[in-house]
């Protein structure tokens, strides 16, 4: 399926004093007013309502993470009570759990395994309080949970088997290797995922990928050098003593350079703050975000639309280097980044800049969110997760009042269907109101209640997806289909078109 980029266009009356408010569904969609006769509103959307989405939880499991993960299972019945939410209820999911450890170096830094770490290989081994018995409740030994049209292949709860396969612990690498654990998981490096993680991703189904980590990615793209501890383990070597700073030297680019390594007074109490940080690509180091974006991109032929990308991280900013006292002999203190943020619950979490993951979700668009790792409660994070996985697998939502066409009470909207033939020619057919006196059937279009309390659309409207449908025609994947709504000013009643 085709065509889902998503987009808001406000628009009002011309010659106006005071440029009016609307409230929308999807705020983050919102472009910049133009400034035309009245306001609308339009989407693309899939006309065939596809319910299958496979998510992929990356959960850090390096040192100083345990809170966090406690956090994230603690609050994760509140993501299932959202899905559970949308209009039609629990998706059709497949859902698996990833950690960030891919080895680091050869074998002599701690924690890090020489071997590859996890490999990408989903996590299924019962670590959690909420365990059955010892055994993690997926059955048939599934790499996987699967709940497809109440079809499952786990026992119990989803969010007592979720919370028992998500406490991976702290006992992983501290070289995190987020890029590389997601791309290795899903087979993007062209290689095919492990054996082990079986037929996870499904063609036609929406890819969700959840990262929580409290670093930033250090992926090396150069192989095991990166990670040298030999002839890299001081001030003065190629690339510095062997620490997760090395990953902030090479890995970004702040205020026109490499962070510095050497403090510049040579003191411990000395400190270096930054206003803008970005990934350094294509330095030669580390595994670009452009090239990371690419391979995730082409699991779904490039179809944007097809990907969500949610990262529960440390902010970008602020970026402070301090120093500390090296652990060996030196010819100086060594560099760390500070924490850009600390946990509100007092647990002593905390998390770094996560430059180069913000810059990963934000390709995504739309379909990219990042949250902060460092709330009390990941609980509205998730909830937000939800919602945006909802807002892409129902039809577009309207929020504001739609005005009825002049004199009638007919709302003021017009509905394209956009399909491709044999030979990739896409026609477009306008679609007419359902009903009307010719009694029309489908294929037409009719707006209807968006899911009652609740749901992702609560007190809106969306686009009836079954009576776009064709009852004499098999609707391919690649049909989608346009609405463009004139919607009631607030500043400005209409009541010949029910604007008051």
């Amino acid at each position: 399926m085709t065509g889902r980029s998503l987009y808001r266009v406000l628009r009002w009356v011309a010659l106006a004093a005071v440029a009016p408010v609307l409230w929308a569904c999807n705020a983050r969609t919102l472009e910049r007013p133009q400034i035309t006769p009245e306001q609308t509103y339009g989407k693309n959307f899939a006309q065939t309502i596809n319910r299958d989405i496979d998510l992929l939880f990356l959960v850090d499991n390096s040192t100083s993470m345990k809170p966090v993960q406690a956090n994230l299972t603690r609050n994760f019945p509140t993501f299932m009570t959202a899905l559970r939410a949308i209009p039609g209820g629990l998706p059709n999911v497949h859902i698996a759990v990833i950690s960030s450890d891919m080895g680091a170096g050869d074998g002599s830094i701690g924690q890090c395994n020489a071997s590859g770490g996890d490999n990408g290989i989903f996590q299924t081994m019962p670590r959690g309080m909420t365990c059955m018995g010892g055994a993690s409740g997926i059955m048939n030994g599934d790499p996987f949970i699967s709940d497809i049209g109440g079809v499952k292949n786990y026992s119990g709860n989803l969010e007592d088997v979720f919370s028992c396969i998500a406490a991976l612990g702290d006992q992983g690498c501290g070289m995190e290797q987020q890029f590389g654990s997601i791309v290795r998981a899903l087979g993007a490096d062209g290689a095919g995922p492990p054996s082990e993680n079986g037929n996870f991703l499904r063609p036609t189904a929406y890819l969700g990928i959840i990262i929580i980590s409290n670093e930033d990615d250090c992926t090396s793209g150069v192989g095991p050098n990166f990670y040298d501890t030999t002839a890299n383990n001081s001030l003065d070597s190629q690339l510095g003593p062997l620490q997760s700073y090395r990953c902030n030297e090479w890995g970004h680019i702040c205020d026109g350079g490499k962070p510095i390594r050497l403090a510049p007074t040579g003191a411990t109490t000395d400190m270096m703050p930054y206003t803008s940080c970005t990934s350094a690509e294509g330095a030669g180091y580390l595994k670009t975000v452009q090239e990371t974006v690419g391979q995730i991109m082409a699991l779904k032929n490039n179809d944007p639309s097809m990907i969500l990308v949610a990262s529960i991280q440390g902010p970008p900013t602020p970026y402070v280097v301090k120093w500390k006292a090296a652990p060996v002999t030196d010819t100086g203190p060594w560099p760390y980044v500070d924490a850009a943020c600390m946990s509100t619950t007092g647990d002593g979490s905390y998390a770094d800049p996560g430059v180069r993951m913000a810059e990963f979700v934000s390709a995504f668009g739309g379909n990219g969110l990042q949250l902060s790792i460092c709330a009390g409660q990941y609980s509205t994070a998730l909830m937000r997760i939800a919602e945006l996985i909802g807002q892409t697998i129902q039809p577009p939502c309207i929020m504001q009042q739609v005005a009825y066409k002049p004199g009638t009470m007919d709302y003021d909207c017009t509905v394209t269907s956009h399909s491709k033939d044999s030979l990739g020619t896409v026609k477009d057919t306008s679609l007419p109101a359902c009903g009307g006196p010719a009694n029309q059937g489908p294929p037409c279009w009719q707006l209807v209640d968006g899911g009652g309390a609740g749901g992702t659309c609560a007190g809106g409207k969306i686009v009836d997806p079954m009576m776009l449908m064709d009852p004499n025609a098999t609707m391919g994947g690649s049909q989608n289909a346009t609405v463009n709504c004139s919607l009631c000013d607030p500043m400005h009643p209409d009541a010949t078109r029910g604007c008051n």
